[in-house]
């Protein structure tokens, strides 16, 4: 008895059968395999979370703060870089629209018939070659024609020429490179024109021959039509005596009595003969008369009817000689201001 238990004991137990997992257990061990799994590749599975270690959850959270620190710095540049390029573009679209280019329309008429002598005409020749045509700027136009008996049916300038403007420039659209090299062609072609208009003008006067007559009247109402509807800034300049010479007004023959230059103006705008020079800025240059009587009394006419024409007529711009030139604030249309512009 004593022997068979001692065998008993030193026998060993029989072997548990193989234990199968359940389900439950089966997907415990998948969640833990794909969680160690996940802590070596430095990621976690879809719909995980991983337990940090000490100190990452810290480590991340800096990393997460240099990131947005960083994308909103780019923001920011970005949003200044804009705003540098809109001050800028907005500062030159506002000086184009402080300084715009506009032109000046120049109409001379000269007094070219027989009771002018050889001296006046060198006179106007000199006012138009050292004064006039050194005034003309980019974009102006010049017309010089003479004042006739017909002037209105046989009316031919002169001259008529219009300067190239200056390049507008818009500074969203525009090269600088191209506009520069525009402008630089048009300083080279204004002093050539301006040069050539010169040569033209000398060769007018030495080649053209006098009228009998002189109707001034009917030059004024030509200067109306020419300036019609010009946008641009308009200088009326008049060579001559001012002795108007033509039926049934021959001043010559006016007795200047203080009715006279009233009975005028009226038979004047009766007959449709006082022209709108609203806006038009007028020198006259070659006044003259038999006597400084007659003179002071043919001014005083010529204020009245430029008064009663609108035009912007100053008696200082009223005499033998130009003067006051060039037009400066003297004419009224040049207090214009224009806006400094914005976008």
């Amino acid at each position: 008895m004593k022997r068979q238990s001692l065998k008993q004991r030193q026998s060993p137990p029989a072997e548990a059968p193989a234990h199968t997992p359940t389900p439950v257990e089966r997907f415990i061990a998948r969640v833990r395999h794909k969680r160690n799994a996940a802590s070596h590749r430095g990621s976690r599975p879809h719909g995980l979370r991983a337990v940090p270690h000490s100190g990452e959850a810290p480590r991340r959270a800096s990393k997460g703060r240099t990131r947005r620190d960083f994308v909103i710095g780019v923001l920011i540049g970005l949003l200044l870089v804009g705003s540098l390029f809109l001050v800028a573009g907005c500062r030159l679209s506002a000086s184009t629209a402080a300084e715009p280019e506009v032109g000046t329309d120049y109409v001379v008429f000269l007094d070219l018939s027989l009771s002018i002598h050889s001296d006046d005409r060198t006179l106007m020749k000199n006012a138009l070659t050292d004064q006039i045509i050194p005034t003309l700027q980019p974009g102006d136009r010049l017309i010089v024609a003479s004042i006739t008996d017909r002037t209105m049916t046989g009316f031919h300038p002169l001259i008529d020429e219009t300067l190239p403007p200056m390049p507008a420039f818009n500074g969203w659209t525009d090269n600088l490179l191209k506009h520069k090299k525009q402008v630089k062609e048009v300083e080279t072609q204004v002093p050539q024109i301006k040069e050539r208009i010169g040569k033209e003008i000398t060769t007018a006067l030495d080649q053209h021959q006098g009228s009998m007559q002189t109707d001034i009247f009917s030059s004024l109402l030509l200067a109306e039509k020419l300036f019609h509807r010009v946008a641009q800034r308009k200088v009326l300049v008049l060579m001559s005596d001012m002795i108007e010479d033509y039926a049934p007004y021959r001043f010559e023959k006016v007795a200047w009595t203080p009715d006279a230059t009233g009975n005028i103006v009226s038979g004047l705008e009766k007959d449709d003969m006082i022209p709108n020079l609203s806006g038009v800025c007028v020198y006259v240059a070659g006044a003259s008369a038999n006597s400084p009587a007659q003179a002071e009394q043919i001014a005083a006419f010529w204020q009245t009817y430029f008064k009663r024409a609108r035009a912007d007529m100053d008696m200082s711009r009223y005499a033998h000689v130009l003067l006051h030139w060039p037009p400066s604030a003297s004419c009224t249309f040049l207090s214009t201001t224009y806006g400094d512009g914005d976008c």
